[in-house]
């Protein structure tokens, strides 16, 4: 009996550890909180799920720009809608919501994470 009891403490323990389970009990910032970490008007890395490591840019008045992949800039657009921070361009837009990750904010496009955006 006393070895099961360990064994169910340790599982439970090794859980709590990962990083999928921790993010799941970790709330979401409100909108506004993630805007204001955001939208600072210097450039984020922001690494997409593809892969792919985007440059972007957002200023307090919900403008701002993108660089990716290609060799030009792209302006954007950024506002709150809801609970979400939807961000606006020409290739499409993401409404994501935000959790504080290491070095800055993961997104989150419902329970798939999305745009990482760091420092």
């Amino acid at each position: 009996m006393k070895m099961h009891l360990r064994l169910a403490a340790a599982a439970v323990a090794m859980l709590a550890s990962s990083p999928t389970f921790a993010a799941e009990k970790q709330a979401y910032l409100p909108p506004e909180k993630a805007a204001a970490v955001l939208a600072d008007g210097l450039p984020w890395l922001a690494n997409a799920p593809d892969g792919k490591t985007l440059k972007v840019t957002l200023n307090k008045d919900g403008t701002g720009s993108i660089r990716g992949p290609l060799p030009f800039t792209l302006s954007l657009t950024w506002s709150i809608k809801g609970d979400t921070m939807c961000i606006l361009g020409k290739m499409g837009t993401r409404c994501l919501r935000f959790r504080e990750a290491p070095g800055g904010l993961q997104g989150w496009d419902g329970d798939k994470p999305d745009l990482k955006f760091s420092r």
